[in-house]
């Protein structure tokens, strides 16, 4: 018995040393070289030439290349009750618009939609157990980046689901139905959901409101504390002739207007200046006789 475990043991080792040599030569990651082998039994020339013929060698050289272009993808999203957002970056606007890599968005953003054994948000981290039409996530991203020739990186995800809220989203200058550079969603709570969604295109401009201006927040209590209290100290510093007992008001002055410029709900109206995102949503309440509250927002950006 104990001469079985040893040479299991050296099994193991032999196999790590072929592992490594292969990593080494290749610089392909542990997984595909642990692949390779077993492919191959175990004959690393034959292994670093299946991984050329995978296009996984090709795919991995190019990992490292810079990704400044991409897409934010929403699945589902007209339903404004349960849908997914991925946000997925390439090398060149050129490939973002590339309908080979738009389609790869929209499935992946659909298997993890679909797949209700992931976490509701995360990054490529989260989804090596994935498949997209019944195929590793893994093997359809290499075969992407051997087919477009760029680097392609899973930066993020999140699934938008809620008993007692809608989710309002807008894609800005769309590249195809679900996929742009810039996208938003909004959520909104409810004690009626039915009458809600019924309001979803009246109330699509929260959701371009935030795509425009980019609020830091909701509302007050939603910024963080440092950055008031940094941009008190910028007020104050630039205040250098100003008595000291009128100080206190003007600062607050300046800190009302900026939280008025930088909360979503002090937000002046982008189809109607002379109304605050606040108002709007309170007077769409009223009039329908129905509560709505934000209750959070996220931006996305390429």
């Amino acid at each position: 018995m104990k001469t079985l475990h040893y040479r299991i043991a050296q099994l193991r080792m032999s196999n790590m040393e072929l592992i490594k040599k292969l990593r080494d030569t290749t610089g392909s990651g542990i997984v595909d070289c642990k692949k390779a082998l077993s492919e191959n039994n175990n004959d690393v020339n034959a292994s670093i030439k299946w991984l050329r013929e995978k296009g996984i060698l090709k795919a991995q050289k190019k990992q490292d290349r810079e990704t400044n272009e991409g897409v934010v993808s929403f699945y589902n999203n007209e339903t404004n009750t349960n849908f997914t957002v991925c946000k997925i970056k390439c090398e060149t606007d050129f490939v973002a618009k590339n309908n080979d890599f738009l389609d790869f968005a929209k499935a992946l953003s659909k298997a993890i939609h679909e797949n209700e054994n992931i976490k509701i948000f995360g990054t490529d981290e989260n989804l090596l157990d994935l498949k997209i039409n019944n195929k590793n996530y893994s093997d359809c991203l290499t075969d992407l980046i051997s087919k477009i020739g760029e680097n392609i990186q899973i930066v993020s995800y999140k699934k938008y689901n809620s008993e007692k809220s809608i989710f309002i989203s807008y894609l800005h200058n769309k590249y195809n139905s679900n996929c742009s550079k810039i996208g938003s969603v909004v959520e909104i709570s409810t004690d009626n959901k039915d009458s809600a969604l019924k309001l979803v295109d009246d109330l699509k401009v929260i959701a371009m409101q935030i795509s425009a201006m980019k609020p830091m927040g909701i509302d007050e209590n939603s910024i963080n504390p440092k950055t008031l209290e940094d941009e008190k100290d910028i007020i104050l510093k630039q205040m250098i002739n100003v008595p000291d007992d009128k100080k206190d008001q003007i600062v607050q002055g300046k800190l009302n207007k900026f939280l008025k410029e930088n909360t979503l709900l002090g937000q002046a109206l982008i189809t109607d200046p002379k109304k605050s995102v606040s108002t709007f949503l309170n007077e769409i309440s009223k009039n329908n006789n129905i509560s709505l509250n934000i209750v959070s927002m996220d931006l996305y950006t390429i």
